[in-house]
C-alpha cells in the first residue's frame, strides 16, 4: 500500500486525471451539431500513435480509407518495449516481437507506409506508467513533415484513452505539429453518450464524427490478433474475449481539435 501511494503521489498524470474526472462530474460534454456519420473525403491521412497495437483504436477507419484507395501513413513512437511481457520471453526481445506484430497487423489492414520513430518505451512500475524521454517540441518537429504532407492527422485523445503518459505526450506533440503545419487534427475514442468501454474513452473530447464500421469486423479482429504478445491486455480492457473487444469498438467516434 505504501509503495502504491508513493508511486501515485510522484506521478503528475495522477493529479491531472483526478482533476479531470472531478470536473467531469460538474459539466457534460456537448458533441458537434450534428455529428457526421460520413467518412471524410481525405486523400491522405497520417496516424501518429505511441505503441504497436494502438492502431486498434481507428482500425475501422483505416480499413475504409484503404478500401477507397486513399493513402494512410502510420508513425509509431515506440516499439512497445516496456509493455506486458509474455510468459517465458526475455524483456530485450519484446521490442522486436512487437515490431513484427505491428507489421503483420498493418499488412492485414492494408497499410504500406509504417515508420517507427525509434523512441524507447519505458518499463512501467506496478502502479505507474511512463512516457518516452522526448520533449513535446522535439517530437512535434520529428513528425511535422509527415503531418504537413497529409490532408489530416489522427492521434490519441486529450485523456490518452486511459491516461497513458505516452498517449498524452503523443497527443500534445501532434497538436503542436498540426498548429504549425495547418493540417487538421482529429483524435480517436471521442465522447459517446453511452460508451461500451468508458475506461478507454476520452470523455472530454466532443465527437465530430461517429462511424459504424461493423462491416470490417473480421479484418479488424485478424489485425488485432497479430498482437499476440498483448492480447491479454485487451481481454482485461473489455472483461471479455478479444473478439468481443473488437465488436464493442465497431462504432468509432472522432473529435476534431480546434
Amino acid at each position: 500500500m505504501l509503495q502504491k501511494l508513493i508511486q501515485r503521489l510522484s506521478d503528475p498524470v495522477f493529479y491531472r486525471r483526478r482533476f479531470a474526472l472531478l470536473g467531469q462530474k460538474f459539466r457534460s460534454t456537448q458533441d458537434a451539431e450534428p455529428v457526421s456519420d460520413s467518412v471524410p473525403d481525405w486523400d491522405s491521412l497520417a496516424i501518429v500513435i505511441a505503441h504497436p497495437d494502438d492502431e486498434v483504436f481507428c482500425s475501422g477507419l483505416i480499413c475504409e480509407l484503404i478500401d477507397r484507395g486513399k493513402s494512410v501513413q502510420v508513425l509509431c513512437l515506440t516499439r512497445g518495449e516496456g509493455g506486458p511481457l509474455p510468459e517465458g520471453e526475455a524483456r530485450e526481445n519484446l521490442g522486436r516481437i512487437r515490431e513484427a506484430e505491428m507489421r503483420a497487423s498493418c499488412e492485414i489492414l492494408g497499410i504500406t507506409q509504417l515508420e517507427f520513430l525509434d523512441h524507447i518505451d519505458p518499463l512501467a512500475t506496478e502502479f505507474r506508467m511512463f512516457a518516452p524521454a522526448v520533449s513535446v517540441a522535439d517530437l512535434a518537429d520529428q513528425i511535422s513533415g509527415a503531418v504537413a504532407d497529409a490532408d489530416a492527422v489522427l492521434s490519441h485523445g486529450s485523456w490518452g484513452e486511459y491516461w497513458h503518459p505516452a498517449h498524452l505526450l503523443t497527443h500534445s506533440a501532434v497538436r503542436r505539429a498540426s498548429a504549425k503545419t495547418g493540417t487538421p487534427m482529429f483524435t480517436f475514442r471521442a465522447h459517446e453518450p453511452d460508451p461500451a468501454l468508458p475506461t478507454l474513452t476520452n470523455l472530454r473530447d466532443p465527437a465530430a464524427l461517429r462511424l459504424d464500421f461493423s462491416r470490417h469486423h473480421d479484418r479488424r479482429l485478424k489485425a488485432l490478433q497479430c498482437h499476440d504478445s498483448q492480447l491479454g491486455l485487451f481481454e482485461e480492457f473489455s472483461g471479455k474475449s478479444v473478439e468481443e473487444f473488437v465488436r464493442s469498438m465497431a462504432v468509432e467516434s472522432y473529435a476534431e481539435v480546434r
